[in-house]
């Protein structure tokens, strides 16, 4: 029995009640109505299917609820991050509000406007067209035709490299045969006719054996190393360079000038410049010409070094002079190349201790004329007077001076021709108190002997003889000469 009854002795009523109401006899008593209350539950709705996205690497396909579409999910296959889309779509298509993408677009339309001011350079307008390439650009530029690295220029650099390492052999494999032989001839003949006699005809360098070629440049090479050519390398060393004229298209060469610097940087020297004329021969550009270029940088400092540097002194004789400052003269820009080099061999011959026909000399120097003047002082200046040889030079400089200007002044060769010292060293320091005074003006014929009475106009004569080359000086003036 269940527990709680105990016995059997227990009456009808009491079994009723512990069945809880349900009576044992159902002929007599219906089952008792339990009273209960229904739960009336709304009608479910149907599961939301999930969104498909698909990995876009590896194609992988996966299930996710709509409210992640959006978010960045990590592909289970490739682990490739991707922005979940549903599959075929680029996204989705319903009314969410698009403050954000109107943003972003605003954000984007303001940055290109930006941009495109900057690359219009603020309202200036387009950028200029880059600049067209010229014939003749800055040597220091980059992509080298005519500069530092290109070939016409390193060229020249490598025989400035021969010179200066003194080596006659590999200098005269470097040098063009035929046109150094042809200019060296033709300056023989200028020099020949110059003392007054005639070229005699030379056998064109076809014509030579190739011993006589060989030893014909060999000559010249060493003449470059020892002769008065010498200056022009030894103690320099080239930075810098540039082709100034091309002419090979037309059969012609290159002319390319060395800016120098000496190697003894104490000495406080300022750059020069060297021109090489190069033309190519069997595929190779050699050096036929060479010469002292000067600048027009060169030619102002040398100008302004010169101005305002006169004195005007009173010698321990009483004579009253007018001096300048020695010092190197470059020539005038309008003197020819070709010029120069004949004036060079001309002063270096003039000045030659075993020289002949100075006279000679003199006179074509004195028919050059004013171009010749430059150089002329320049030698007087780089000649010491501390020998009787040197002094005799320094006098055949002066007198092909006195040639060519009618200028004179006290130099002269010896303390024998009744000179002093101080007379000789005023000499010279007057004819560039001359220079710095006339040359500007001077138009090329002699002058009349300036008169230092006349040159000082606080003059006083000091005795009868001065009082009466004083007025003879005066008429002379006053009658034109």
């Amino acid at each position: 029995m269940p527990g709680g009854l105990k016995g059997g002795n227990q009456s009808e009523g009491t079994l009723h009640h512990a069945v809880g109401g349900y009576a044992l006899d159902a002929h007599r008593r219906k089952p008792a109505r339990r009273h209960t209350t229904e739960l009336v539950l709304p009608p479910l709705k149907p599961y939301p299917e999930p969104m498909i996205i698909q990995c876009p690497s590896c194609k992988a396909q996966a299930k996710l609820p709509e409210s992640k579409e959006g978010a960045k999910v990590r592909c289970s296959q490739c682990g490739k991050v991707y922005v979940a889309r549903p599959k075929g779509s680029q996204g989705r298509a319903k009314g969410k509000d698009n403050s954000s993408a109107m943003i972003i677009g605003g954000v984007v339309i303001v940055s290109a406007l930006v941009i495109g001011l900057l690359a219009k350079g603020a309202g200036k307008g387009p950028p200029p067209p880059p600049p067209e390439k010229t014939v003749k650009v800055d040597p220091e530029q980059g992509g080298d035709v005519l500069g530092w690295e290109s070939e016409g220029v390193l060229a020249a650099r490598k025989l400035h490299t021969l010179l200066s390492a003194e080596d006659p052999i590999r200098l005269s494999q470097l040098l063009h045969g035929s046109k150094t032989y042809k200019r060296l001839g033709e300056e023989l003949a200028t020099k020949t006719e110059a003392e007054g006699g005639s070229a005699e005809p030379r056998t064109p360098w076809l014509g030579l054996a190739g011993t006589e070629r060989l030893i014909f440049l060999s000559d010249v090479a060493r003449d470059m190393i020892d002769g008065p050519d010498r200056e022009l390398f030894n103690q320099w060393k080239p930075y810098h360079g540039w082709i100034e004229a091309d002419d090979e298209g037309i059969g012609g060469g290159l002319i390319v000038r060395l800016k120098l610097s000496n190697t003894d940087t104490s000495l406080g020297v300022p750059d020069r410049h060297v021109e090489w004329h190069l033309a190519r021969e069997n595929g190779v550009l050699k050096g036929w010409n060479w010469m002292r270029w000067i600048s027009p940088e060169e030619v102002k400092t040398q100008r302004r070094r010169g101005a305002g540097k006169i004195e005007r002194r009173v010698l321990s004789d009483g004579s009253k002079v007018i001096e300048g400052k020695i010092r190197p003269i470059p020539y005038d820009l309008d003197v020819a190349p070709e010029m120069r080099a004949r004036i060079d061999d001309l002063i270096a011959r003039l000045v030659d201790p075993d020289g002949t026909k100075t006279f000679a000399i003199q006179n074509e120097l004195r028919e050059i004329g004013k171009p010749a003047i430059a150089p002329l002082m320049t030698k007087l200046a780089t000649i010491p007077l501390d020998s009787i040889d040197n002094a005799t030079a320094l006098n055949l400089v002066h007198l092909s001076l006195q040639a060519i200007t009618g200028y004179q002044t006290s130099f002269q060769a010896h303390e024998a021709l009744g000179t002093t010292k101080e007379r000789q060293e005023s000499g010279l320091k007057q004819w560039f108190g001359w220079f710095d005074r006339r040359y500007r003006s001077f138009k090329g014929r002699p002058e009349e002997e300036e008169d230092p009475l006349l040159s000082d106009p606080d003059f006083q004569p000091r005795n009868a003889r001065e009082r009466r080359e004083l007025e003879r000086a005066r008429n002379k003036l006053k009658q034109g000469g």
